[in-house]
Order: structure tokens, then sequence, then C-alpha cells
């Protein structure tokens, strides 16, 4: 086979069932590299990646949620769990979160506090937690006064003021990791209407070597993509809405996931669809087998996300997300994702 022409590897390898091709590349020999052998067996899995939006795919139906419930620390948000494991997070119109505590004897105890004050249950394994969040908040001190917000509400109720947190003989100091990330959305102090933001993501999007580009721009609207791609961003005049995927890395601390937001106007209806993805083998990042499909719908509101977290734990590797919105009278839609795999495998 070390002889055979890339033509002749591709046309062998298109032959061979999913499942194969996934064997052969978990060999060492065919996992990495730039052989003949090895470029036409990662060619030919894409080719076989998911079809994502999928349109035969059954439509997912509204999952069972039990009681809602009060948050076991100071704020006006509820929590609802669901069936699938997962909890959903509701903020009022004037959300608020007010942190109790930020020290911890160890990591278990650290993970039983935040399941026991936002009702969240591990799920997948020791420290990792699947949320929904609805609404907008803004986290604030004992005497309500508006501090730093992380925009996580896992973050928000276990670091004090100053954004550390300490769990057992390590303090960790997480406000430097936010400040130099791609914040998170759906804080309320942060209103990215306008038209000075319309104009400056253009400015980027018309710049050379810059790093988003123009999907559609008019006398009344522009559509604005990253190149990444984990962000869409829509205007209608200074009204904004914003399709985003995000991954985050704070220590012990991860996140990954997506969010539909929006300034000067609530979208009417707001869908999010999910597939999380992991790496096939070691060493390949990018070649990755599908480990959960979710989805999670929010109507007239501002903010509505799902994601995975993982507390001294890992979340899944990588997002890719078919978000729609019927906004201002239109329905919007786009794929966003984040993270290394570019070659879903179901």
């Amino acid at each position: 086979m070390a002889d055979e022409s890339y033509a002749g590897l591709l046309n062998r390898y298109r032959a061979m069932e999913t499942d194969q091709l996934k064997d052969l590349l978990r060999k060492p020999d065919h996992a990495a590299g730039e052989s003949p052998v090895s470029q036409a067996l990662r060619d030919a899995l894409e080719s076989r990646q998911e079809r994502f939006p999928s349109s035969e795919r059954p439509a997912t139906t509204r999952e069972k949620r039990a009681a809602t419930q009060q948050l076991g620390i100071d704020s006006n948000a509820t929590a609802c769990p669901c069936e699938s494991g997962k909890t959903e997070l509701v903020f009022p119109r004037d959300g608020f979160l007010c942190s109790e505590r930020s020290t911890f004897g160890s990591a278990k105890e650290l993970t039983h506090y935040i399941g026991q004050v936002l009702g969240l249950a591990e799920r997948g394994g020791p420290g990792r937690f699947h949320i929904k969040r609805k609404g907008k908040y803004q986290r604030v001190d004992r005497s309500g006064r508006p501090i730093f917000t992380f925009g996580d509400p896992i973050l928000d109720a276990i670091t004090d003021e100053h954004g550390s947190v300490t769990v057992g003989r390590e303090n960790f100091n997480l406000l430097p990791f936010e400040l130099g990330a791609d914040r998170r959305g759906g804080i309320s102090s942060i209103d990215l209407g306008g038209e000075a933001i319309r104009h400056d993501l253009i400015r980027e999007a018309t710049a050379l070597n810059g790093t988003r580009t123009l999907v559609e721009h008019t006398a009344d609207g522009a559509i604005i993509a990253s190149k990444n791609p984990s962000q869409l961003d829509f205007f209608i005049g200074s009204a904004h809405m914003r399709f985003r995927s995000w991954k985050t890395n704070y220590v012990f601390y991860r996140s990954i996931g997506s969010e539909i937001e929006t300034w000067g106007g609530n979208f009417t209806s707001a869908r999010i669809e999910s597939m999380y993805a992991d790496p096939i083998v070691s060493g390949n990042p990018f070649i990755c087998g599908v480990t959960k499909r979710d989805s999670d719908s929010d109507t007239n509101d501002d903010y509505v996300d799902e994601y995975e977290t993982g507390v001294f734990a890992n979340p899944a590797s990588s997002v890719r997300s078919f978000c729609t919105a019927l906004w201002k009278g239109q329905t919007k839609g786009g794929t966003v994702g984040k993270g290394s795999c570019t070659t879903f495998l179901g």
C-alpha cells in the first residue's frame, strides 16, 4: 500500500465503511503525518462528517422539567432540573446574583457546593455539569452594589468580588484569565447596541487581513461573521443580535458552549442546536467523534445559552451550533463553533 498513489488510496478508503476508517485512524502509522496514506485517510473521513444542521433528523421534543426552585445563594434566579440531567437557570429582567463563599477545603467540597447552590447535577463524570441559561444578570456584593461579573453563574457564585477562589491550599485568581479571553455574554451592564459597534465591526470586516468578513450589508442592516468562525453579528438599524460559541480554560475550570444575545430589542423566539465532540485518537485534535447532541430554545427574551463545564474535569473539546432566531420580524440563522475539531463524525 505504501507504493499506491494518493488517488488509489482515496478510492480504496471511500469504498470502506466509516467505522473501518476510524479503526485505521487509530493505528499509530495513520494517526498523523503527511504521507499519501495519512492524507488520503483524512480526506476520506472529511467527506463522511455529519451534515449539520440536518433536516432529516426528527425534531426534538421539549424535555420534561422538574419544579423550579430558588437558588441556594442570594439571587432572584430560579433553577429547573431537566430529565436529561442538565439544569435550566432563569434570570428575570432585573436578574442578579451575589456570591456568598469563595473558600473551599477540597475540589470535592467545591463541586458539591456548586451543585447545591445552583441546583446542578454532575453529568458525564465528577465535576462535569451541563447548563442552560435564560436572561441576563449582574453580579452584586452584599450591599447590592454591582461588581465584576464573569457572565458564568458558576464562576460568579464561587469567586470573591476580585475574581479569586481558594481550593484547599491553592488560590486561583481568575480575573486575569477572564480579561484576556473573549468574554461571555448575558451581562446586563454590557450594552453592545448602537451604530458605533456596527461601524467598528464593519471596519474590521473590510480591513486588509481583518478577522471578520461581511456576509451582507445594506442600508437597513448587516451580517458580519468572524473568520474562525465562532461569531455571527446581525444588525437592523442600531439593534444588534449575536450568535457566538466560546471555549474557556481557567486552570481548574473549563467551559464550552454557544449563546444568542440581543441589544435593542428581544428576540421573539430563539433556538440553539449543538453537537459536542472529542478527538478519536490522541495527537490528532481535528478529526472527532460526536459525543452529544443537544438543543435548547427560548421566547421573548434577550439572552439564551447552553453549555458544558468541567470543574477539575474536562468537558467536550469542541462544539458546533446552529442558531436561529425570529428577531425584529425577520428569521436569522447560522452556524458557529469553537474548538479544534474540523471533522465531526457520527
